[in-house]
């Protein structure tokens, strides 16, 4: 992310600037009026000749007690600027700032002052980075790699404490028919809404994610794979009665899960990870809008396996394609 990235998201922001002449009073005011923490100090030129802060006007009081507000900023103004361009780096500039000590920090553009930008609002964007690299863009979910760190620390808790845990991987039914019949568009609703649907039906402390596609993975943290297979099974009832309204029409879907157990066998948060997926593959082999678990279990039917998809057009059809 670079600066000038930062500055369209923070708007246009008025520079707020101080002549040196003006005095401690002046400028104690304007930091006041406008609830900002730092000054730029400019000439009679509008050329940067220094910084001036609440720290520097904090020092001149208790250096020079009484006599201190008709004293001009140019004593106590930081003359050695460094400044940052809109092409630099957010994360760069914000090590130096951190390295310097520097709260606040002018944006020049061609030795012409553009922004003053705080170590709050580097900070705000940095966070934003963060969530940013570990967020499924269309869902809101962790990505894949998100997720991924989640499960690897789980299975590090269940390794000291024995702590149990879960994961189930689940995959939309006939997802590309959806996309052929209604769009992408409306495909991304559905996808969109399953999210919504997963964080309001599952507890705060379960984790949800988006591995790619259609499909989506659950880590159920301190949970035995029974109680992990009734949420799952809340979650297929609820999938199921879920319908998406769009321009196309009214879109009914359901999903095929499958669900894994920690046992004293698992070497590594991947391989459990791929055990549910071998086993959603048996869900779906099996007839779809099922769960599977392990130890394998005979597939449980939530619903017929001709109940329609969508109010539209007839998809009762597509739902004897093989599964993918």
């Amino acid at each position: 992310m670079l600066i000038r990235e930062l500055l369209a998201q923070k708007g246009p922001s008025e520079v707020k600037c101080v002549r040196p002449e003006q005095t401690l009073l002046e400028m104690a005011r304007k930091l006041r009026s406008n609830n900002i923490g730092a000054l730029l100090v400019t000439d009679e030129n509008d050329k940067l000749v220094g910084v001036v802060s609440e720290r520097d006007l904090v020092r001149a009081i208790i250096e020079h007690e009484s006599a201190v507000v008709e004293r001009p900023v140019s004593d106590v103004m930081t003359r050695s600027v460094i400044s940052c361009s809109p092409d630099d780096s957010v994360m760069e500039t914000l090590a130096v700032m951190n390295e310097k000590q520097i709260r606040h920090i002018p944006v020049l553009e061609r030795k012409k002052i553009r922004a003053m930008i705080s170590i709050r609002e580097f900070d705000h964007a940095c966070k934003h980075l963060q969530a940013q690299a570990r967020t499924d863009e269309l869902t809101g979910l962790a990505n894949r790699r998100y997720f991924m760190e989640s499960l690897e620390k789980e299975f590090g808790r269940y390794q000291r404490f024995r702590t149990p845990f879960s994961v189930a991987m689940l995959d939309i039914d006939h997802f590309k028919h959806v996309n052929d019949m209604f769009g992408h568009e409306a495909g991304d609703r559905v996808l969109s809404a399953l999210a919504k649907l997963l964080v309001r039906e599952l507890r705060t402390f379960d984790g949800v994610g988006r591995l790619g596609g259609e499909e989506f993975a659950i880590l159920f943290a301190n949970t035995e794979i029974d109680k992990a297979e009734m949420a799952c099974q809340r979650l297929i009832a609820a999938i199921r009665a879920e319908e998406v309204v769009t321009d196309e029409g009214t879109i009914r879907y359901t999903a095929s899960f499958g669900l894994a157990g920690i046992d004293a066998d698992t070497n590594d948060s991947g391989a459990m990870l791929k055990r549910a997926d071998k086993l959603l593959y048996d869900a779906k082999n099996s007839g779809r809008n099922r769960i599977v678990t392990q130890p394998a279990q005979r597939p449980r039917n939530i619903v017929k396996t001709r109940a329609a998809m969508a109010h539209g057009p007839d998809l009762a059809a597509l739902l004897q394609a093989p599964a993918k």
